[in-house]
């Protein structure tokens, strides 16, 4: 009874091989395999000849806490080759590692991501050794070339220990690696009593410790059973398609190998002729996308990467031989980005088009299929059957569907296509629609295609529910919370559940955000979400949404916190700002239209009204604001007594650059009780008559954007009530001309103002007396 532990990166083609080979060689009884444990009792689901990529997609959902994790395999993964040559040799073949839905794999998006942290002292110091550029550059010189297994299992071992060294394990891994060392044990305990060998292929990170401290257990009656999520949670694992395009780290993928295309062909070819295959690709690739490539070029190329192999010692052509090769014969002008191999991530911006281009051939355009019979989440045939019920075809020719909104028909197929646009789904796109659920625009039109990423989609958007409705639900809550409060966001995240038919949400989630939005802190940002959500809750009768109890309660704690943040605006020279008087009016329309329906007691707001309309610290606008919420909702005792307050809110405002703003909070939110009264007009008139020029010019600014709150009918009333104090009458035609100049306002100002000046320099110099 022997223990081979096979240290591994992750979509190795070499380490592929030496797990391959020592398969074979060693025929062992049992092979464990870093991977999600929970699908020991599903490997024949890995085994029904799909073609690979593929991955194994786990998802776990508790409360309000929700994680998706991928186990991806492709034709070159040692995981993947283990597997397939373990069945064919007889071996019992089993995943070893804890499920992703446990602590350990807690914000890990990918299981097999590269472990960068721990090799970048290592990795520094060899490529500085090697005199290499980069740790992918690193791998190859060290292990990608062609050798005799032996020396490659010698230099991976060597290479793992130093990498591992004396080093604990984090408090990630520790878990994982202790329940590791529990499943080899049991596998060494009942291979010492059947006999045979054991066989462990995990990444090389974790060999070290796996080979020092597994021993055999006979005391563990079975095989470990991973642990259980915890009671009530939602959790499964699917295989999905997958892509070399997902799997390539220069799209962001941060685990094993770049470049998929070209180590798939060191794996099916050789190393010593995929570079030929991938030069012919490449070159291929950007003579379709017309970039200019002659015979000379490709000649020089080949020429330069073919010196850099022996200038490096490499044994073959790799796949930085290749690249630098490729750069150096066809980029003629000066790069302006470094070199898309020499570093990990997304390609950065102004990188070269031909190496663009490049770097696409060599990542490839492969796509995984799954075997017919691979189980699928019950998602999968809920969306057809809705589809299907309301007619709506998702093919892979691409095609259009226009709706109508006003028909039952088309409501219901927007409410289906709204839901996987909630899911995000490839392939569903509306083109054309109403930007709000109380827009006015009745017609939408869809863009639908079915593509290879819809089926792969669909599958990990199962993580939110086993129905296209509930999936939409849960996605939306989970969108929700994560708004924590921001009032804009949740106002577009309930609109888009009108948009879908979603009605209602748990009731634990609804708590959740009704409380969140104690956490908003603009007053302006509040009044424009609560003003669309009223907007809904009063007129979504095509939505079914009004009078929602789920839009209710968020309306009911925004007009609380609306007052709060309301009562907490200070600063007397503070100008004006449109978003928050429009605030104070929504939580003015959150009086008039919720009385006896939602919780928005006008009583509550009168006392803040009042407060603020004559707080001396309040910005000016909001003591406007203030008045014109309490006159314009029977506030004060009388049509009089609203007029007194607001004249005198508006002769004591400090600053005459702050008088517009104090007029615009008025005007805002009482304009038709404004327009009504000639009495508080004339007055206003009085007061600015009274003004000497300067200040005039001064209260000038502010005043205008006052009076641009009122349409245009209702300021040529303004101004005929005007011309009728100082000239006894005025026709509609005066009236109209009196609001036009024949130049810009602001040439009229700076022409007062010019005259003021020269009128002060006059005085200086004894001038004022002079007459024309």
């Amino acid at each position: 009874m022997a223990l081979k532990v096979i240290g591994v990166r992750h979509h190795s083609p070499a380490c592929a091989r030496l797990v391959k080979e020592t398969i074979r060689q060693m025929k062992p009884r049992f092979i464990l395999i870093e991977g999600p444990s929970d699908m020991n009792g599903r490997l024949d689901e890995l085994l029904l000849g799909h073609e690979p990529p593929l991955a194994v997609f786990t998802f776990h959902q508790f409360e309000d806490h929700s994680h998706a994790s991928w186990t991806p395999l492709c034709g070159y993964s040692p995981e993947w080759v283990g597997l397939n040559e373990g069945v064919a040799c007889g071996a019992d073949v089993r995943f070893m590692d804890l499920p992703a839905w446990t602590k350990s794999f807690e914000g890990v998006r990918n299981r097999y991501h590269d472990r960068r942290d721990e090799k970048r002292d290592l990795d520094g110091l060899l490529c500085q050794k090697f005199g290499v550029a980069d740790v992918d550059s690193l791998w190859d010189h060290l292990f990608e070339q062609p050798m005799d297994l032996e020396e490659l299992a010698l230099r991976l071992e060597s290479y793992f220990e130093a990498l591992r060294g004396e080093a604990e394990a984090s408090e990630r891994d520790q878990p994982r690696e202790d329940y590791m060392v529990r499943c080899l044990s049991w596998a060494l305990a009942e291979a010492e009593r059947s006999g045979g060998d054991v066989v462990a292929i995990c990444g090389g990170f974790h060999a070290p410790f796996l080979s020092r401290n597994s021993r055999p257990d006979p005391a563990l009656p079975s095989f470990p059973d991973p642990p259980r999520p915890e009671a009530g949670a939602r959790h499964g694992s699917y295989l999905v398609p997958y892509s070399w395009k997902r799997l390539d780290s220069f799209t962001g993928y941060e685990s094993g190998m770049p470049s998929p295309a070209f180590y798939d062909a060191v794996w099916t070819h050789g190393p010593e002729a995929a570079p030929e295959k991938l030069f012919e690709t490449a070159v291929k690739r950007l003579r379709e996308r017309k970039q200019p490539v002659s015979a000379a070029d490709l000649i020089a190329c080949f020429s330069l990467a073919s010196a850099l192999v022996r200038l490096r010692g490499h044994a073959c052509m790799l796949r930085s031989d290749l690249l630098d090769g490729l750069a150096a014969g066809l980029v003629k002008d000066g790069l302006e980005a470094a070199l898309p191999w020499t570093y990990r991530g997304v390609l950065r911006p102004r990188t070269d088009p031909m190496l663009v281009e490049i770097m696409a051939a060599f990542s490839g355009e492969k796509y995984g299929r799954l075997a017919a019979g691979t189980p699928r989440p019950p998602l999968l045939a809920d969306v057809e059957t809705e589809l299907e019920r309301c007619g709506v075809t998702l093919s892979s020719e691409p095609g259009a569907v226009a709706l109508d909104l006003t028909e039952p028909l088309g409501r219901e197929k927007s409410r289906v296509l709204h839901r996987l646009r909630i899911l995000e789904i490839p392939g569903v796109q509306r083109a054309k629609g109403s930007e709000s659920a109380t827009g006015v625009e009745l017609k939408e039109t869809w863009s639908l295609r079915r593509t290879f990423e819809t089926e792969m989609a669909l599958i990990e958007a199962a993580s939110w529910g086993a129905t296209l409705e509930q999936a939409a639900r849960a996605r939306l809550e989970e969108l929700l919370l994560a708004a924590e409060g921001k009032s804009s966001l949740l106002a577009e995240i309930l609109g888009r559940a009108a948009f879908a038919g979603i009605q209602a949400l748990s009731a634990r989630v609804m708590d959740l955000v009704v409380a969140s939005v104690e956490k908003e802190t603009s007053l302006a940002d509040l009044g424009s979400a609560s003003s669309t959500l009223l907007s809904l809750w009063r007129h979504g009768d095509l939505y079914e949404m009004t009078g929602s109890a789920m839009i209710g309660a968020v309306l009911e704690r925004s007009f609380e916190r609306g007052l709060w943040l309301l009562e907490g605006l200070q600063g007397p020279a503070a100008p004006a700002v449109e978003g928050e008087i429009r605030a104070v009016a929504s939580l003015r329309d959150l009086v008039r239209y919720g009385q006896g329906r939602i919780d928005t007691p006008a009583e509550r707001a009168f006392g803040v009204m009042l407060r603020r309309a004559v707080d001396a610290e309040a910005p000016p606008a909001i003591r406007g604001a203030a008045i014109g919420f309490l006159w314009s909702t029977g506030g004060y005792e009388s049509t009089g007594a609203a007029e007194v307050h607001a004249l005198g809110g508006f002769r004591g405002v400090a600053r005459f650059s702050s008088l517009g703003d104090f007029l615009s909070g008025l005007f805002i939110l009482a304009r038709d009780e404004v327009v009504r009264s000639n009495s508080l007009l004339e007055s206003i008139d009085g007061t600015l008559s009274e003004m000497g020029p300067d200040d005039f010019l001064v209260a000038l600014p502010s005043l205008r954007m006052a009076f641009a709150f009122f349409p245009p009918l209702e300021r040529e009333g303004i101004a005929r009530t005007v011309l009728e104090m100082h000239q006894g009458t005025a026709t509609d035609s005066e009236a109209r001309a009196f609001l036009r100049t024949q130049v810009p306002v602001e040439v009229v100002a700076e022409g007062a103002a010019l005259e003021l000046s020269i009128d002060k320099l006059m005085k200086q110099y004894g001038l004022e007396a002079v007459k024309a």
